[in-house]
């Protein structure tokens, strides 16, 4: 193929898709045992004023918020955050959080019920408890989601769980962890980052994710960035589950053959290709320097000076190597503003 085949080859495997904005991680003041401060009527202008496309809405201890007269699944993504302890962690600090996402508010009601540990109280207005689990009960529990095609994620890893083995965070490939944390440049995201590098380093297929972890109102802090084909919940699983999506305010596209981020296929032969697109603005700024950075399991392979108001293509020669997978930067606020997810090597 030529340079100019193989950018249209990467636009053709999106064909039909658009770039959605928008958080992974928050909460709303839906009543009951919600710790939103902010009420969930509110959501959809302050969205609509940010930009955002999508939020996903995962209050605690219960389900009644997916249940409220505004809840829409053009705006909103169905789950919850409950949290646990892994009784047979070897962790110093054994408990964490973890998100569930659904695409189907119903298939998250059925899944409290299948595992009697919640104690759910059922209905709309049911309660569950945060019950602890082995290893292998949890890694049960991510299965029945996945099974249920929905979607989970670590939340906060580091913030909560002590340990210095990075497996420690891990429970089954093709799941997400939290890398960006309330925002692209705090402690938190600082700590995060690291422990992601590490589980890829150690083999783990997980996805890099963003989630601002909202509380009083909306915010643009750590957005996440989805091509889809509409702007609904349903939409956006399919691409969530296969790590098809940017940890960013940047749209991150990426290819080998026909394989796009998140997937497996074998490397010989083949070219990489990515392209940078689709910034969301509050990372808009065409007085700013941007990078893109391109890099495997090796260390970094390449980097190259791009523009933020048009696509920006990179496409290189495979070696034999574990992954390939890309990352932007805001030069000029030397900041790191998108993570794209990996493609490995089905070797």
């Amino acid at each position: 193929m030529s340079l100019i085949n193989d950018q249209q080859h990467l636009l053709d495997l999106y064909q039909g898709r658009r770039a959605y904005h928008g958080e992974l991680h928050d909460h709303s003041q839906s009543g009951g045992t919600s710790d939103g401060k902010f009420p969930l009527a509110d959501w959809p202008q302050a969205m609509k004023e940010l930009k955002m496309d999508f939020a996903a809405i995962l209050d605690h201890r219960q389900i009644r918020h997916m249940y409220q007269p505004e809840w829409t699944d053009s705006l909103f993504i169905p789950g919850t955050e409950p949290g646990t302890a892994i009784s047979d962690s070897k962790a110093e600090d054994k408990h964490m959080h973890y998100n569930m996402l659904l695409p189907d508010r119903d298939l998250l009601e059925g899944l409290l019920m299948e595992f009697p540990e919640y104690n759910f109280s059922g209905g709309v207005e049911g309660h569950f408890v945060y019950p602890e689990f082995t290893r292998e009960r949890f890694g049960q529990l991510i299965d029945a989601v996945k099974a249920r095609g929905g979607f989970v994620v670590h939340p906060h890893p580091k913030q909560y769980m002590t340990s210095d083995d990075p497996c420690e965070y891990w429970f089954r490939d093709e799941t997400g962890i939290e890398v960006f944390y309330m925002d692209m440049d705090g402690d938190y995201t600082k700590a995060n980052y690291p422990l992601w590098v590490d589980l890829l380093a150690a083999g783990k297929r997980v996805w890099a994710c963003a989630g601002g972890d909202k509380h009083r109102n909306p915010g643009v802090g750590a957005l996440t960035t989805i091509y889809a084909e509409a702007p609904a919940a349903k939409a956006y699983f399919p691409h969530l589950r296969a790590g098809d999506f940017t940890c960013g305010p940047v749209g991150v596209r990426m290819c080998i053959g026909n394989t796009v981020s998140g997937g497996k296929c074998r490397f010989a032969g083949q070219k990489l290709t990515v392209c940078v697109s689709d910034y969301h603005e509050s990372v808009l700024d065409p007085d700013h320097e941007y990078r893109l950075d391109v890099l495997n399991d090796k260390g970094l392979v390449m980097s190259k000076t791009i523009s933020c108001t048009e696509p920006a293509f990179v496409t290189i020669n495979t070696e034999n190597c574990a992954f390939y997978r890309a990352e932007v930067f805001d030069v000029t606020r030397d900041l790191r503003i998108a993570i794209g997810n990996p493609i490995w090597n089905e070797k």
